[in-house]
């Protein structure tokens, strides 16, 4: 869901009297000074008429250039407006602040955004977007720090969006955003809010309200409801009509009004699914205290998060693939040594991606849902598909999906656990090897078990916490005696037990 306000009324100061008003602000390499144009920056003057006189006269020079924010708070009371450019044209404008704890641009009244971005290239580097007024006790007003739409080959460093009402940065499906990248610690923090209530009512897939104003609110499709504590607890929102929601997947029981409800709004970025919405590299970023999902990620092809932190946001770090707003999965992602704490439900919520590596991230357990390390990445909807094509290594172990339906659909798994047994022959007895309790984790998990010499003596595997081979676990099955040979183990949810089979042992 975007938020769109009409194109506020720009000055109707030509552009030629303007030009002339400013000359002295151009340097050789089209740096535009904002204060050039009038912007205070004190944290009490009302500059949004400085800063979009600033921002059209830069769009509208040859060329563009560079718009420069000196340190200073820049308060306005109105969305400010980058003019539409043409691709062809291209047209270069940077946005460059000192850093973005000194350069503050912030929404002093209640506003759809305070950025409208749009066109090709440049950076936008060393600002901070806030969707709170910090002269009027940090009031949110701005519904998103900024809206995105029509951008390409855009560079964010060391930019922040914090505490928008809804989003901190929200890229629309519209046009080709393609090769858009975040780096230097940018950060998304503190945007969204939590609604609580008692005064609603469920039953499958439909969820009615009998106060809570839905627009008013800002509930919108993506934003996730929850009922309870625990796993299987939360749910998508992938319709709102009137005074009810559409969810995924179904209630796991029906409720009455009285039920306690939590519903989680916004995100720190979230990327909308667009034809050809494409590319984004994401390096050391920040998504920390956001109220649905640090990140958001339902564009088509190719994103990669690498490093960074997702802390304390309230339902996952990353929500990542389309799920039932579009037909179309989330094609070629990786997320790459992030590091995950103290999110409210999951790490990481599948949603129909296709061919999502995840490589060697740092999975602490989240407050309340799933478990931690494996079991936090995990799909509402439960889906095999989610799991499926979805890779993950982590620990120096390697975990896909085994699919346990009646079709046949074969996994390999390339690192596993090692057990080695190695009896000397003196010893009467079976060696004993028993198994750990079940995984708590939707993917593959084998385990290995290494002879290399039995003792003469054969190998009983046993469980206290599950059957063998649809046997008793603390009975367990006998593999014979023997030397190089490889016992093999992996759990069946199906069957509610360890699946052993065993190679032919040397004599």
């Amino acid at each position: 869901m975007a938020f769109n306000s009409k194109k506020s009324k720009q000055s109707q100061t030509s552009l030629k009297r303007l030009s002339d008003e400013v000359t002295f602000s151009e340097r050789p390499d089209k740096t535009f000074n904002v204060r050039a144009f009038g912007a205070k920056g004190d944290g009490q003057t009302d500059d949004w008429r400085a800063l979009q006189q600033a921002i059209t006269f830069a769009y509208n020079k040859s060329g563009g250039g560079t718009l420069f924010f000196p340190p200073g708070t820049y308060r306005i009371s109105q969305s400010l407006e980058v003019p539409e450019v043409e691709p062809e044209s291209q047209k270069i404008v940077s946005w460059v602040g000192y850093s973005d704890q000194t350069t503050i641009i912030a929404a002093s009244k209640a506003m759809d955004y305070i950025v409208r971005m749009r066109g090709g290239n440049g950076h936008i580097k060393g600002i901070k977007f806030m969707g709170t007024d910090p002269a009027n006790g940090f009031q949110q007003n701005a519904k998103v720090c900024m809206l995105a739409t029509n951008i390409q080959n855009k560079v964010f460093s060391n930019v922040s969006f914090s505490w928008g009402l809804v989003h901190g940065l929200q890229i629309t499906g519209e046009g080709n955003n393609n090769l858009c990248i975040f780096d230097q610690s940018c950060k998304f923090e503190q945007n969204g809010k939590v609604l609580k209530g008692i005064d609603a009512r469920g039953s499958r897939n439909t969820v009615t309200f009998s106060s809570l104003k839905l627009e008013a609110s800002n509930v919108h499709i993506g934003a996730f409801l929850k009922i309870g504590s625990g796993p299987g607890t939360v749910y998508h929102i992938d319709e709102v009509n009137g005074n009810s929601i559409t969810i995924s997947p179904n209630l796991r029981r029906s409720f009455n009004a009285g039920t306690e409800y939590t519903i989680h709004i916004g995100s720190g970025l979230q990327m909308d699914r667009g034809s050809d919405n494409n590319v984004y590299g994401i390096y050391d970023c920040h998504f920390v205290g956001n109220a649905g999902a640090g990140l958001v990620q339902r564009g088509l092809y190719g994103h990669n998060v690498q490093g960074g932190n997702f802390d304390a946001n309230g339902i996952a770090g990353i929500h990542i693939g389309s799920g039932t707003i579009n037909a179309t999965p989330s094609y070629s992602n990786s997320i790459t040594h992030a590091y995950f704490e103290a999110n409210g439900y999951a790490n990481v919520i599948l949603d129909y991606p296709a061919g999502l590596s995840i490589i060697e991230p740092l999975l602490a357990k989240p407050v309340d849902g799933t478990a931690g390390g494996i079991a936090s990445i995990t799909s509402l909807r439960d889906q095999p598909y989610d799991y499926e094509t979805t890779s993950i290594l982590h620990n120096g172990r390697f975990y896909n999906f085994i699919n346990e339906t009646t079709r046949n659909f074969a996994s390999n798994t390339v690192e596993t656990s090692r057990i080695t047994v190695n009896q000397v022959a003196s010893l009467l007895g079976p060696s004993i090897v028993n198994l750990p309790a079940p995984p708590n984790h939707r993917f593959k998990e084998e385990l290995e078990i290494y002879v290399e010499n039995s003792g003469g003596q054969p190998v009983q595997i046993i469980c206290d916490f599950a059957k063998v081979n649809n046997k008793p676990g603390r009975i367990g099955i006998q593999a014979p005696a023997g030397i190089g040979y490889k016992i093999s183990a992996y759990y069946s949810r199906n069957l509610n037990s360890w699946m052993v089979s065993h190679t032919l042992p040397l004599e």
